[in-house]
């Protein structure tokens, strides 16, 4: 492994761990996703996870039905999107947890001039896979790349930095 290798993997994991905790503050108890914003200098730029409009009530309830969820929720793409205050995302990057993009969350990501996005190389629930199939056939239309990336596994230091 290449310095530049270890490198990328240590900002990788990094991503991902903020996801995960990002992910924990939504209240959808079947689905908590987040997506983290990131300049090319790894700077946090903007941070979303999947949740309800600012002041729309939020009860259990209306997690529960499906039928209700799926027409209020704002993804956690669009939630970072929003939360970027209008600032330019041209070039930046997009970690997504802990499912890839649908594909009206990609079409915004496409429109935000978003760059680069990162997705956990994972199991899909059947339910979703054409739709995400979609989205990544957009996102490569438009050539935004799409990265599955492994964070399970312990990353290797390169041999110069061993001791």
């Amino acid at each position: 492994m290449t310095i530049a290798e270890y490198n990328s993997e240590k900002w990788h994991r990094r991503f991902f761990e903020l996801a995960k905790l990002v992910a924990g503050w939504s209240k959808d108890p079947s689905s908590q996703t987040s997506a983290v914003i990131v300049d090319n200098m790894h700077r946090v730029v903007s941070l979303g996870y999947n949740g309800f409009a600012r002041g729309v009530d939020d009860n259990p309830e209306r997690y529960e039905s499906r039928a209700v969820k799926y027409e209020i929720i704002v993804h956690a793409e669009v939630n970072a999107i929003m939360n970027a205050g209008g600032r330019d995302l041209t070039g930046t990057s997009i970690y997504v947890y802990p499912y890839p993009p649908c594909s009206r969350c990609a079409s915004q990501i496409i429109q935000a001039g978003i760059k680069h996005v990162y997705v956990m190389d994972g199991e899909i629930p059947e339910r979703w896979k054409e739709n995400l199939t979609l989205a990544e056939t957009i996102l490569n239309e438009a050539g935004v790349s799409i990265e599955k990336i492994k964070t399970e596994k312990p990353v290797k230091q390169p041999e110069i930095f061993s001791i």
